[in-house]
């Protein structure tokens, strides 16, 4: 799924806090202060902090959402290690006066409805990734031991409850496939525990229209003209193949690490961070069976990597595992900004090869579209004997748990689903394609004909300057 990039014209306009960058080496690397240039130590804590637990655009996106609400805690006064209670006080104070939001209490009295309305200058996923964001902020310092409290954005008693809840359920430990858990893990990992909800909106689901075969085929098109196009630069041309062949996100491949490609000696795969790991290499990423990602890993290796190394090292042993693996022209690691740049200034002149526009991280549903078109002829789609349903399932789920690295085992089914949609759009373009190649000059309704025998009287009439033919409206 797509990243979030909150509303920053929105956030800014609530934030009254500055950054001063430090001095290389420093412990600091950025130093944040009020309007009256003194120093916020927690963001300041937080943001240190925070550089070891995940990719650093999570740290800038979860960054702008909290600024504006220590700017808040700061004009009140209030204090930001304050006991939840006093916290919740001053976060519904905050989405009522600064976000113009209406506050609904929920009748377990665990917690609070936030609804947006048109005075609130936030998309409703930015509001969710300013949740997010705050619970980041508390969760970092509670683990560090500067926060003394419990998670003010949780609910201990919607804690208390689930724990209660997964504990009273009948074959608890069994696995989803079993089929006797009393219900799936997902469910069980659903049951809300937030103190901060806001109404329930449409789950994300593929774009069906670049489901669709001619779209698939122009999407790959597009690649491999910018794969084969001189005007693309060894470095992105590595970071494509491994987009196409991998299915992996993109800030897991720009972000990877010396260490997650070596893989321990494992050639043809690497760790990369997963979404949601705090910064740990824990996802597989497989490109064995490709030889083209390994000649472009190697070429980049050896050809570009050294030229951009500050000490000029042309072997991955001397370098250290936590360096990145990817690194700019002038030295510093790779960044998503930097990718983004080569795409867009290549990415325009191809366009026109396939039916939509797309973006990098459509490649990634490009990859997992077409391993399930791929596994269900494996499974024995189209042959006589039908596909193997329960063979289908296991390795779709292997797929998802595996290569994918999702912790819920349904998340592929929304995918699934789209190929229902893309055989209808199918259908319909062989409909439509009938219908323009259909003739309608051997049929011409009587009625027409009439008409128009009309029209050429009256046309004679004006022309001799006689009464025209008017016989039907009698």
């Amino acid at each position: 799924m797509s990243s979030v990039t909150p509303d920053e014209s929105g956030l800014a306009a609530l934030t009254r806090i500055q950054r001063i960058h430090g001095q290389p080496g420093d412990r600091y690397e950025v130093i944040f202060v009020d309007q009256n240039g003194q120093p916020v130590i927690p963001l300041t804590e937080w943001y240190r902090l925070r550089a070891s637990y995940g990719p650093v655009t999570t740290r800038e996106t979860y960054l702008t959402c909290l600024l504006p609400f220590l700017t808040f805690l700061i004009e009140r006064s209030y204090s930001w290690n304050a006991p939840p209670d006093q916290l919740r006080t001053a976060l519904v104070e905050f989405y009522r006066d600064r976000l113009g939001c209406l506050i609904q209490p929920k009748k377990d009295r665990e917690g609070i409805g936030i609804v947006p309305t048109r005075d609130t200058p936030l998309r409703d996923s930015t509001l969710r990734v300013f949740r997010a964001a705050l619970r980041d902020f508390y969760l970092v310092l509670r683990e560090e031991g500067l926060y003394a409290f419990a998670n003010p954005l949780s609910s201990e008693g919607l804690i208390a409850l689930k724990r209660i809840h997964v504990q009273a359920l009948a074959n608890r430990g069994a696995p989803d496939h079993a089929g006797i858990r009393e219900e799936t893990h997902e469910q069980s990992r659903r049951l809300p525990t937030a103190f901060v909800r806001y109404p329930t909106g449409k789950a994300w689901e593929p774009e069906l229209r670049k489901e669709v075969a001619d779209v698939r085929e122009g999407m790959h098109k597009v690649l491999d003209a910018m794969i084969d196009s001189e005007q693309v630069p060894i470095r992105e041309k590595a970071v494509l193949e491994l987009l196409q062949n991998t299915g992996a996100r993109l800030h897991e491949i720009v972000l990877m690490t010396v260490g997650g490609f070596k893989n321990e000696g494992i050639a043809g795969q690497a760790y990369v961070v997963n979404k949601g790991s705090y910064g740990r290499e824990n996802k597989t990423i497989y490109f064995a069976h490709n030889p083209k990602v390994e000649q472009a890993l190697t070429t980049y290796l050896e050809q570009v990597r050294p030229l951009h190394d500050p000490q000029r090292r042309k072997s991955l042993i001397d370098v250290e595992n936590d360096e990145i693996f990817f690194l700019t022209e002038r030295g510093p690691p790779y960044s998503l900004k930097s990718f983004y740049y080569h795409w867009y200034r290549c990415y325009e002149p191809l366009r026109n090869l396939c039916p939509v526009r797309f973006s990098p991280h459509d490649i990634r549903h490009l990859f997992i579209t077409e391993f399930l078109i791929t596994l269900k002829q494996e499974c024995g789609a189209g042959t006589e004997g039908g596909i193997d349903r329960e063979q289908y399932r296991r390795e779709r789920e292997a797929f998802g748990h595996t290569i994918m690295g999702w912790r819920s085992s349904t998340t592929i089914d929304i995918y699934d689903h789209s190929h229902d949609g893309e055989h209808a759009l199918q259908v319909l373009g062989k409909l439509q394609q009938g219908f323009s190649q259909r003739h309608y000059q051997d049929f011409t309704p009587p009625f027409f004909l009439a008409h128009l025998e009309i029209e050429s009287l009256n046309l004679a009439d004006e022309r001799t300057g006689s009464e025209p033919f008017s016989g039907l409206r009698r």
